[in-house]
């Protein structure tokens, strides 16, 4: 499953993600693999998302987003 398709309110853990210089980028802002992530809110046309990891709140593309691999919650 990809970030995109997780729900507004629902968690998952970062697997991986696809998109070199995406990585570089949210590493460097304190997301981790194997950290857990949450979508806060979905803009009204689906873009962007707004996802929390820890403290740190970032507003992401849903192209982006597609590039994430993650494990959901149930």
């Amino acid at each position: 499953m990809t970030l995109d398709q997780l729900p507004e309110n629902k968690t998952g853990i970062i697997k991986q993600i696809n998109d070199k210089n995406l990585a570089i980028q949210l590493l460097a802002m304190g997301f981790i693999l194997g950290g857990e992530v949450k979508i806060e809110r979905i803009a009204p046309l689906k873009d962007p998302i707004l996802i929390t990891s820890g403290t740190n709140y970032i507003s992401i593309r849903k192209s982006d987003a597609k590039n994430i691999d993650i494990n959901p919650d149930l």
